[in-house]
């Protein structure tokens, strides 16, 4: 069984998600409770959902003995305290045969349940996409720790093998640079343990710092490479600017958090960037739209549900947007190009949630996929796309 906590859940491991096509996949999400009497009333909604899920396998055809293979991990969970104490807003469970994953979401989701050929993510999306996916460097001469973040959570990263993680280790040298830091500074202010090299440290102090810059960006590519998230740096006000000038990263954003960064712990910093990053976020997601409007003319953007899901499919979508809470239930053939649609209410045995094939679909293949509330989606559309080609 893999339980993850609040914090850890990373865009890699729904992509892997994404990738599994098991037919019977489970998908269950429900609200839960962090605290309070509510809290006793989780275990018995999933036990009801979990009833659910046995009496349609039943009808597919499995016998009770079969269905129960399924179910076994989810089951165990119904009489764990410690798991049901230690909850966010939502619950997701994702189930195949011999494989069971289960991840306790810093947000609420509505009560669902899809039994397909793969699992259901579009509400784990939520943490990569409205809100947004970024990275925070937090850097100083004698640290260096890179975080995964969205607006509910931090993730420190391991430094890939090779990174230095002081400019001493950078240089091999036995120390750094004497450092002299303002005892006077407040804790978390911009000017909060700000570094002044000793008198005459000149033009040879500069570079050693931009080299040791430059090996930290190196060694940091492994996370780095080819991705778009933005890149938040946290460091003394001389510091970010000098990586900024030798790194290769092309997100890094202009604005940054200035002081010692050694001095705040991984929420802390995600409460200082997260009003940065938004500011980011709200302002991509308009450029996106104008883009849109630019190109469906020219037949590089588009509204239509059946155009996307195939380019989807063949890897051409760039960016991807789509209402949230929007569903629409179907099937795809990939060789013809041909998707049908059902409504909620005429879904068929075979069906599967045709959003949420694109949004995996792009995902796999490096694109971007953006959730809107609805009133801001362009159109009538559930969703739009711009196409690579």
């Amino acid at each position: 069984m893999d339980t993850l906590a609040l914090d850890s859940l990373s865009l890699e491991e729904v992509r892997e998600l994404a990738q599994a096509s098991e037919n019977p996949s489970i998908s269950i999400y429900m609200p839960t409770h962090r605290g309070g009497p509510e809290v006793q009333q989780d275990p018995v909604r999933l036990k009801n959902l979990l009833r659910t899920v046995e009496q349609s396998l039943v009808e597919k055809g499995m016998d009770h003995a079969e269905a129960g293979q399924y179910l076994e991990a989810a089951q165990a969970l119904l009489d764990n305290d410690d798991f049901w104490q230690q909850q966010g807003d939502g619950l997701a469970l994702f189930m195949a045969l011999n494989d069971f994953h289960s991840y306790r979401l810093p947000f609420p989701v509505d009560e669902l349940v899809t039994i397909t050929g793969s699992f259901y993510i579009m509400p784990l999306l939520r943490l990569f996409t409205d809100n947004g996916r970024y990275y925070i460097l937090a850097l100083s001469q004698h640290d260096v720790r890179l975080f995964e973040a969205t607006r509910y959570t931090i993730n420190q990263l391991d430094l890939p093998e090779g990174t230095p993680q002081s400019i001493g280790e950078a240089l091999r040298e036995d120390r750094a640079e004497p450092l002299e830091i303002h005892s006077g500074a407040l804790r978390g202010s911009a000017h909060a343990g700000e570094y002044h090299g000793q008198s005459g440290a000149g033009e040879e102090h500069r570079n050693r710092k931009e080299r040791y810059l430059n090996l930290v960006d190196k060694g940091l590519q492994k996370y780095l490479n080819n991705q778009r998230a933005p890149l938040v740096l946290a460091g003394v006000e001389y510091l970010l600017p000098l990586y900024r000038k030798v790194s290769d990263y092309a997100a890094i954003l202009d604005e940054g958090i200035t002081g010692n960064p050694e001095l705040l712990s991984p929420q802390e910093l995600q409460e200082k960037a997260w009003p940065v990053v938004q500011r980011h976020f709200h302002q991509e997601i308009e450029n996106l739209l104008e883009q849109y409007q630019q190109f469906v003319a020219s037949g590089q953007a588009s509204d239509k549900l059946e155009e996307i899901v195939a380019a989807a499919s063949y890897g051409r979508v760039e960016t991807l947007m789509v209402a949230m809470n929007a569903q629409v239930w179907g099937t795809f053939d990939a060789e013809t190009g041909k998707v049908v649609q059902h409504a909620e209410e005429q879904k068929q045995e075979n069906d599967f949630a045709l959003l949420d094939f694109a949004a995996a679909q792009t995902l796999q293949n490096s694109g971007m996929v953006y959730t809107l509330p609805a009133e801001e989606m362009p159109t009538d559309s559930p969703i739009l796309a711009l196409f690579r080609y």
